[in-house]
């Protein structure tokens, strides 16, 4: 027993010293990530469609609602109950639905900390933190309320138990792996590539060992699991119909080769800092390579082997964005953890970083100014909401705008939270449903700002007339159906 403990002291207090730069090192960049966030956290407006969509999606939940039931979720079963902890936890003001969007950033920054010090060193995966905490488009994803940032922070935390597991094989860690997959895949599809290569790590970390092939069988299945047992509450079918069938009814809003093209385009808008280091780690690798080739360095086949699972990974994602009827923007934040890992596997050297960043940063800053130091609504936006704001605390409104209801301090239908135009394609909202809602006692006024929304309902002027409604103008773009009962007088 002398002698084991003799030769283990070196190996656990090594242990014990990687543990403790661990802990330190997810602690400021825990405080780093919030700190960044915080300007957007606390904007006046809503930063993006999504965000007044899910906002008003806790408020509705807050009344007794039921996701899939009485809120319409085009999201997984689980994302709707982590807005509602969110609410929950933040005691429900105002802005806390965002809490969600800012614990995602903590858990992806610390998790593609975690993945990189299982492949690279410290100071690396330092690098491949901040680079995605610094991300414009991870930006985006991690301080509205947005379904990305929960779903791809929750898949690459698989993917760090996976590389845990590569080390240290215990059926817990693959447990442990299955949850955070099956979470992860059950609030987006996007993140099923991020799964996919943890699934791979872990069958053949130890191929072909019987434990492998058992412990990944072990994640499928919980994963498999997470999904049917939060899906079941409320309802399988209308879970599949609002989540998965509903996207991919959606109309393609780009060709193959255009996505492709919105993919480059925005990640040299949003992610300079990224592009830059992943261009600068291409041309060391490039010198570097002849010496290596000489040396015979021992850790080129592991070195090949991550290179290889990551550009998989990205292959992955970019063939599922291509793919996908309706890309937007937000959905390119998937991209982002494989490429921050590839770029710091092998960097140049700190000093030439430290110059490209000095050069780099203030255009970055300034093509993410929008997300990093959000204004409030100006002109006709900021005028109706002051006069929704003027309404009783207690009246309800729809808009295809679902943000400037949230911004006012009211609430919309439970069925009216999601208000996009792809609705109104599938016919879940037409004119008809629609006048139905307003016809309620405490709806008290809708709002259309866009003709692609609620504009194309050519009839609805009409139709809101019959319940007491006459059109208000806050400018040409904007108008407000107000009805003219005693309960909705301002």
């Amino acid at each position: 027993m002398t002698r084991v403990e003799t030769v283990d002291a070196p190996r656990v207090t090594s242990e014990r010293l990687r543990f403790a730069h661990w802990r330190s090192d997810a602690v400021v960049l825990a405080i780093a990530t919030v700190v960044i966030r915080l300007p957007a956290f606390f904007a006046e407006k809503s930063l993006v469609f999504d965000d007044g969509v899910f906002a008003l999606s806790a408020r509705a939940m807050r009344n007794g609602e039921l996701p899939f039931r009485d809120v319409f979720s085009s999201q997984g079963p689980v994302f709707l109950p982590l807005v509602w902890i969110a609410d929950l936890v933040g005691v429900r003001t105002m802005d806390v639905p965002r809490l969600l969007g800012v614990a995602a950033g903590v858990l992806l920054t610390i998790a593609v900390y975690a993945c990189a010090r299982r492949v690279t060193t410290r100071g690396n995966a330092l690098l491949a933190a901040g680079l995605v905490t610094t991300s414009g488009s991870i930006l985006w994803v991690t301080v509205p309320v947005n379904a990305d940032g929960p779903s791809l922070a929750l898949s690459v935390l698989a993917v760090a138990f996976a590389l845990r597991y590569r080390d240290d094989p215990r059926l817990p860690t693959s447990v442990w792996m299955g949850l955070a997959a099956g979470a992860a895949v059950s609030i987006k599809a996007l993140s099923v590539p991020a799964v996919v290569i943890a699934g791979l790590i872990v069958l053949l970390s130890h191929w072909p060992r019987r434990t492998g092939i058992r412990d990944a069988a072990v994640s499928a299945g919980i994963a498999l699991a997470v999904y049917v047992v939060t899906a079941l509450p409320f309802g399988i079918s209308d879970v599949w119909a609002q989540s998965y069938t509903y996207h991919q009814d959606a109309r393609r809003a780009e060709t193959h080769t255009g996505a492709l093209r919105k993919i480059f385009d925005t990640l040299w808008d949003r992610d300079k800092l990224l592009v830059v280091a992943l261009a600068l780690a291409l041309v060391a690798f490039v010198v570097r390579l002849p010496t290596r080739r000489r040396a015979g360095a021992p850790g080129d086949r592991a070195l090949t082997i991550a290179v290889c699972g990551l550009v998989l990974w990205t292959a992955l994602v970019l063939a599922l964005l291509v793919w996908e009827p309706a890309m937007w923007r937000a959905h390119i934040a998937h991209v982002v953890p494989p490429l921050a890992l590839l770029a710091a596997l092998k960097p140049p050297s700190w000093k030439v970083l430290a110059v490209a960043g000095v050069i780099t940063v203030p255009f970055a800053i300034a093509s993410n100014t929008s997300i990093l130091w959000p204004d409030g609504y100006t002109g006709q936006q900021a005028a109706l909401v002051r006069h929704l704001e003027r309404f009783p605390s207690d009246a309800v409104f729809i808009s295809d705008d679902p943000g400037l209801i949230w911004r006012s301090d009211h609430d919309t239908p439970g069925d009216f939270a999601d208000t996009s135009y792809q609705r109104l394609d599938d016919r879940s909202i037409t004119q008809a449903s629609l006048v139905k809602a307003a016809s309620a006692d405490d709806v008290c006024g809708v709002i259309v700002t866009s003709p692609a929304h609620f504009g194309r309902l050519g009839g609805l002027p009409d139709a809101l007339a019959a319940h007491d409604y006459h059109p208000v103008q806050f400018g040409p773009k904007i108008t407000f159906y107000e009805r003219d009962t005693s309960f909705c007088t301002p």
